[in-house]
């Protein structure tokens, strides 16, 4: 059974940075939107916003890692409203878009629970802020946002941020972060190496992901 992993941040908080101390060899990364990292990198990655090409890549990457990267995984909701919207593929009733990207989104996150072996899969978001002022990833459409509730199927969300060029990870104690309390300090270094550490030994899962 796998973990999703939720993290999201605003453009510039070091959600991509922080995967710049990860061994090229140590996990699967599939670009939605971007053609190159923000560091230095001989990483190869699969880029793709394709859902059902997504998770094949995912799948595929699970049987050789147990690491795996989705970045920037809205992109991929982003693409479906685009595409079904207006367009050679557009769809007459436009409710069908969003019960698409809802439907699409909850079956993933069902897909990434029911992988095999202890593999964490991370889905790098964007955020936005709702009506009530409330921090909640950047997705398209109620139905998604107030029915499926993304952030209801996860179980740990970790924020980015950047405060005078320095930046780190809050996990816990500033919604909608959470990890179950498997970190000593809400403020963890922007370092996905040292938050993929910390949520392997609190699963008590052999190796710590970098190996």
């Amino acid at each position: 059974m796998a973990v999703p992993v939720l993290i999201l941040g605003p453009s510039g908080a070091g959600k991509t940075y922080s995967l710049r101390n990860m061994p090229d060899d140590s996990y699967g990364l599939i670009e939605c939107e971007k053609t190159m990292l923000p560091f230095r990198s001989t990483k190869r990655f699969y880029r793709t916003k394709d859902f059902d090409k997504l998770a094949e890549v995912v799948s595929a990457y699970a049987k050789r890692t147990d690491t795996i990267v989705v970045d920037d995984f809205g992109y991929c909701i982003t693409d479906l409203y685009m595409r079904h919207s207006w367009g050679d593929e557009e769809y007459r009733d436009q409710f069908k878009v969003y019960k698409e990207i809802g439907g699409r989104v909850y079956r993933f996150i069902e897909f990434v629970n029911d992988l095999e072996g202890d593999v964490i899969v991370y889905l790098i978001m964007h955020t936005d802020t709702d009506a009530m002022g409330n921090l909640v990833p950047a997705t398209v459409g109620k139905l998604l946002n107030e029915k499926v509730n993304l952030l209801g199927m996860v179980n740990v969300c970790i924020l980015a941020e950047s405060h005078g060029g320095e930046y780190k990870f809050i996990v816990d104690g500033k919604p909608p972060a959470k990890s179950c309390g498997a970190f000593a300090s809400a403020e963890q270094p922007n370092d996905l190496s040292v938050i993929n550490r910390g949520l392997r030994e609190f699963m008590g899962w052999s190796g710590d992901g970098t190996d």
